[in-house]
């Protein structure tokens, strides 16, 4: 579900899932993808749609990591904390370039080697929280930034982008079709089948749209006469 959280008169931010800003576009996919810095083109993207909505904030990502057996496999980027945080750095860089603040998703579970990694790549954005335990639990992990929380900024202020760049029209289809067929994954190759969406099926090839032309493309990969794109969740 899209939101919008209201801070003040002055700031709100929005908040929505990946693939419901841009179709079949998850996190999961990014992660899953050959190309990790197309992420950061997703981010670009991403802060155009946003700007088209009247914000300059936008809610991105997770700090958390894949588990078997997840609720919302795609709203985590990988099982790696280390693919995590760098297709995180992707995405908020998109995101600034096209003049929009991103704050960090730090809701729920938290793995401290995405926060160790953050660090260490010197990329401590401002990040959205449920409430002042969870930026009190982050600042002991060395992660001192900008606090948001439903009920308002705490632990600093949030920054504003001066001059952001003019607004411009994206090739929404091409960047989805590259992205997606970046990540066919090859999971088990003694099963001709196909998942969409499901990290943990025992199919054969992972892929994240049911668009016929990539399903097709999957079966092509089964039969071996194209090579997987993508890499394991």
């Amino acid at each position: 579900m899209i939101c919008s959280i209201v801070l003040s008169e002055d700031v709100q931010i929005l908040t929505a899932p990946l693939e419901q800003l841009l179709k079949d576009v998850s996190l999961l996919s990014l992660g899953c993808n050959q190309n990790l810095e197309l992420a950061r083109d997703v981010g670009y993207a991403v802060a155009m749609l946003v700007r088209l909505r009247g914000y300059e904030y936008c809610v991105i990502g997770t700090m958390s990591t894949l588990k078997q057996d997840d609720e919302s496999p795609l709203g985590k980027i990988s099982r790696s904390p280390y693919i995590t945080a760098q297709v995180l750095v992707y995405l908020a860089e998109g995101l600034v370039s096209g003049g929009v603040v991103p704050l960090l998703n730090a809701t729920g579970e938290v793995d401290p080697n995405v926060v160790k990694s953050l660090i260490s790549r010197e990329a401590v954005y401002p990040a959205y929280v449920e409430d002042e335990s969870k930026a009190l639990l982050l600042e002991r992990m060395g992660y001192t930034a900008t606090f948001a929380t439903p009920q308002g900024v705490i632990r600093g202020r949030l920054p504003q982008l001066v001059d952001p760049p003019p607004i411009e029209r994206i090739d929404i289809d091409s960047l989805r079709r590259q992205l997606l067929e970046g990540a066919v994954v090859l999971l088990n190759k003694n099963k001709r089948s196909v998942s969409v969406n499901d990290p943990f099926s025992e199919d054969g090839v992972l892929v994240f749209s049911n668009e016929e032309w990539l399903i097709e493309k999957a079966y092509r990969v089964l039969d071996g006469k194209e090579v997987p794109t993508g890499r394991s969740p």
